[in-house]
This record gives structure tokens, sequence and C-alpha cells, in this order.
């Protein structure tokens, strides 16, 4: 189970270790966010200090109706215990965990500050 909290602004966080090339990794405060399809959202100089590989680029809608276009790297996030390759968009200055990571898994929010976020593993079918 990953565990987190909410915010003062009543976002869902949770923190992810992200690993890059070599020894390198980063701790990042996650912002759970529903409308992301993607996996995980990282600012540039994260992604640039874990020396990430650019596998190709992207576009998307973000929240405010706006197209960007977006580099998409490769990295390993700690997920529920195990070592998980994803790609990493380079979109804005927030971690935000997408729902491709969250696919296969129940999320619960309690929505008060300080609230407890819940990541649990559906069983399998």
């Amino acid at each position: 189970m990953i565990r987190g909290r909410v915010n003062m602004q009543r976002e869902g966080i949770v923190r992810l270790t992200v690993r890059g090339s070599g020894e390198a990794y980063a701790e990042v405060d996650a912002i759970v966010d529903s409308g992301f399809a993607g996996s995980l959202t990282l600012p540039i100089d994260v992604i640039e200090s874990l020396g990430l590989v650019r596998q190709s680029g992207g576009g998307g809608v973000l929240a405010d109706g706006t197209i960007r276009h977006f580099d998409l790297y490769a990295a390993n996030v700690d997920w529920d215990g195990e070592l998980r390759l994803i790609l990493v968009s380079a979109i804005g200055d927030e971690a935000l965990l997408g729902m491709r990571l969250l696919e296969g898994h129940e999320l619960r929010i309690a929505i008060t500050e300080d609230g407890i976020v819940e990541i649990t593993r559906l069983a399998a079918p």
C-alpha cells in the first residue's frame, strides 16, 4: 500500500522515489491528478538531475484547455514495493501522479486537511 496525505489546498499527495541513470534518484511529492491520463509528470530540473533519457515527444490538452507539447523520458519508480519502468512527461513545475500509474489500484482520499491518501493494489481477477 502507498500512503500519503491531503495538503491545505485539499490535494492528495504521495511521496515517490524516482530512479534515473546510475545511482541517481529523487524523492518527489506527487499530486494525485485523476484528470491526467499518463503516469507521472516531473519538472525539467528533476528530470535533468536524474539524467533521464528522452524517449519521444507527446502532446495533450491541459485542464485549462491549452494544448501543450512535451517530451517523454524513461524512468523507474518505486511503486507499491516494486520497481516499475514508466514514461515521465516533462510538463510544468509540479509532480503529478496520473491514472496510468494508478491502473490496477484503488485510490481512497479523505478530503480534509491532513486527510489520508491510500493507494491499494486490486486483487487479480
